[in-house]
């Protein structure tokens, strides 16, 4: 899929939102969390190399880790300070767009000859900052819809933490019971309907159980991957993977669709202040993440943070966390539609000038 055609799905939607005004803003949430997502986190987890992984394992838990805490604290700061929202919006604001969707930059690095170690960084990202951002999500609005007391707060913090390690060990298992069918002479039917239903069945069972979904997605990719080029026995048919791309593939064109059409636009001009500052505090951000966080992080050269800082694209999970939040939260409407704001503005200006932006840096020196 090129940039310009990530932007026409976009701007399509947004035609259908302004004909048929809030039609599909449910149905965008329910198909993007229950449908779309185990999908496209298993189709990315199962292109990562763990070696690479294993490589790039100190800016990618840098990202991951302390980079949502800073991005949930910087946007929380400036919505609270100048964009009018009280403190608990604001936190949820943060933790909202701290999920990156980096599918526009990922376009770009499968045509140009961008270094194996960042790419795996920037995707590594996406993946684990999304379950990140989707366990600091869930805390927080169990806070606010609970007494915020500092017990209540541990429980629902040792919760969070607790569902992370039970979600990574249910893919752990799936994978290891969906690797059973990945044999040679197994028809490529049968292995991309266990793929598919391995996939599903990690991120359904951790869900039911209130543990990570994605975690248990994302682990459950990478031992079948890992078991695949591992043992001899076990080989995946090249229509596993050809399934797996038009599945992505299909998933991508649908969300950017149903992205456009969920936003109404109408009254967003009353609100342009706070948008605009959350826009800004988006952006300064993934700055301090990129030139600040990752100062520390060997052999990061200035060129592959510049692509780190434009790979700060949000995405459909913002969007579907955003519309999930519970109609008791104070200001839910301001925080859905600052969501709407920074998603819609971030796809576009990627798609028309991220790739002439990267095909002028200097990468290859530095891989």
């Amino acid at each position: 899929m090129k940039l310009w055609h990530i932007g026409a799905l976009v701007a399509l939607g947004l035609a259908i939102g302004e004909m048929h005004p809030g039609a599909v803003t449910n149905l965008f949430r329910e198909l993007t969390l229950y449908a779309f997502l185990p999908a496209l986190i298993f189709e990315a987890a199962w292109q990562l190399d763990a070696r690479m992984m294993r490589r790039a394992w100190v800016p990618i838990v840098l990202l991951a880790l302390p980079g949502v805490l800073v991005t949930v604290a910087v946007i929380a700061l400036v919505a609270r300070t100048f964009g009018g929202l009280a403190l608990a919006p604001a936190l949820l604001l943060g933790a909202v767009l701290s999920a990156t969707d980096p599918i526009a930059v990922v376009a770009i690095f499968r045509r140009l000859r961008v270094p194996s170690l960042l790419a795996t960084i920037v995707e590594s990202e996406a993946l684990l900052n999304d379950a990140i951002a989707v366990v600091a999500y869930r805390g927080i609005i169990a806070a606010l819809l609970l007494s915020a007391t500092w017990p209540e707060m541990l429980r629902v913090t040792a919760q969070a933490l607790l569902g992370t390690v039970a979600g990574v060990a249910c893919g752990i298992a799936a994978g290891y019971a969906g690797s059973l069918a990945l044999r040679r002479h197994v028809p490529a039917a049968l292995q991309t309907l266990v793929t598919f239903g391995t996939a599903y069945a990690a991120y359904f069972t951790a869900e039911h159980f209130a543990w990570s979904g994605i975690f248990a997605v994302v682990a459950s990719a990478m031992v079948m991957r890992l078991l695949e080029r591992r043992y001899e026995g076990i080989d995946v048919a090249a229509g596993v993977e050809r399934a797996w791309h038009g599945a992505s593939t299909f998933a991508n064109i649908a969300l950017f669709v149903l992205v456009g059409a969920a936003v109404e636009p109408g009254h967003l001009w009353g609100l342009r202040a706070t948008l605009l500052w959350t826009l800004g505090a988006v952006l300064i951000a993934r700055v301090a993440l990129a030139y600040g966080l990752l100062a520390i992080a060997p052999r990061m050269a200035r060129s592959w943070k510049v692509v780190v800082r434009l790979a700060g694209v949000r995405g459909a999970l913002s969007l579907a966390l955003a519309l999930g939040i519970p109609g008791a939260v104070p200001q839910r409407a301001t925080v859905i539609d600052a969501t709407f704001t920074v998603v819609v503005f971030t796809v576009l200006i990627g798609a028309f000038t991220y790739e002439r932006r990267i095909e002028r840096l200097d990468l290859e020196p530095h891989a």
